[in-house]
């Protein structure tokens, strides 16, 4: 794999917003039935993150690659989507090669995403979060302990360096994901994209695979911790090779990403 070639920071620049960025579909408004639903759903969620967290811990000293922990982060997630009530399909896995690397740079709609990017992806994912995220009990110390990469959103000299260290040492046969709008849409509007994720697919060499995740964002609203079952679809896009690309092709590959997740927006606007 290519050493990262440059310490320009990677989480300054952005794509211009588009004049009418395409939109997912808002949630409908919550019911009783909802409500009773989620109050008993989000105990088991807790109790879920503490009995799969305490079990990733534990197979993680006979599990230096990571493999059985993820395994665990799967079922965690298969547990959460079946309990929410999110009916999960995935179109396009066909795109990807048992075994290969790569870049997953995902839209970011409701936290329901994480869930659904690690149970029904099928790679060895390792995700790029925010170092808050990694103070959760049991949360966090999976994890830290099954190597995702804690980002300090606060300070951009430190979250370059982690990125670029990340990018020396990901494994043959693991993957990457991260968002490129760095945080959840509030409006549903595809965002702007931070430069972060492109630049480390670039410095590894690995292919860039587009995920559009459309219906997160109708279970679980942004600033809501209601659910309203439903069909969660994820598409996951042909691989985008960077090998041999350089910092100045990092729009038209920028451009390419969101041309791919763009057409499944709006195969949503479409049918409002």
């Amino acid at each position: 794999m290519k050493q990262p070639a440059t310490t320009e920071p990677i989480e300054s620049a952005t794509l211009t917003r588009m004049d009418s960025p395409p939109r997912m579909a808002p949630a409908r408004g919550a019911t009783l039935a909802n409500y009773l639903h989620s109050a008993v759903a989000i105990p088991l969620i807790y109790l879920y993150t503490a009995v799969m967290g305490t079990l990733s811990l534990a197979v993680s000293f006979f599990d230096p690659e990571g493999r059985r922990q993820h395994w665990c982060a799967q079922v965690w997630s298969r547990m959460i989507a079946r309990t929410v009530g999110a009916r999960v399909r995935v179109h396009g896995a066909e795109h990807l090669r048992p075994g290969a690397s790569y870049v997953f740079l995902s839209t970011h709609q409701s936290y329901m995403d994480i869930p659904v990017m690690l149970g029904y992806l099928p790679a060895q994912l390792r995700i790029a979060a925010k170092r808050e995220v990694f103070m959760i009990p049991f949360l966090g110390w999976h994890l830290q302990r099954a190597g995702h990469i804690s980002i300090n959103r606060g300070s951009t000299p430190e979250a370059v360096a982690t990125l670029q260290r990340a990018a020396r040492e990901v494994r043959e046969g693991v993957s990457v994901f991260l968002y490129p709008e760095g945080t959840r849409s509030r409006d549903g509007a595809l965002q702007p994209f931070k430069k972060g994720g492109f630049k480390f697919a670039v410095q590894t060499g690995l292919p860039v695979v587009p995920v559009t995740i459309r219906g997160s964002r109708r279970v679980l609203p942004r600033d809501s911790f209601i659910f309203r079952p439903g069909e969660v679809e994820m598409y996951v896009d042909a691989p985008i090779p960077t090998h041999g690309l350089e910092d100045s092709d990092l729009p038209a590959l920028m451009q390419s990403v969101r041309e791919a997740m763009t057409k499944h927006f709006e195969e949503v606007s479409s049918k409002q």
